[in-house]
């Protein structure tokens, strides 16, 4: 009786753990497309911007934002 609950025991434990390995592989997997199209964005938001020579993302961020606002200035 010990040695069979044990067996199950460790059916569910194991079964349980692959449930949750490919839960974790499906994840890393959307998440590194998500990372993906979020570069391949910052490559074109990079082209559109001037002079833009910044590699980090925040950077980035900071020199589309100015290039922006200097932009609505001159449309005003």
């Amino acid at each position: 009786d010990i040695d069979f609950e044990s067996a199950e025991a460790k059916k569910n434990v194991s079964g349980s753990s692959t449930k949750r390995s490919r839960a974790a592989e499906v994840h890393n997997l959307s998440e590194r497309r998500r990372r993906d199209r979020i570069n391949e964005k910052m490559k074109a938001l990079q082209e559109l911007i001037p002079r833009s020579n910044k590699s980090d993302k925040a950077s980035m961020l900071d020199e589309a934002i100015e290039y922006l606002k200097s932009l609505q200035l001159q449309v005003q």
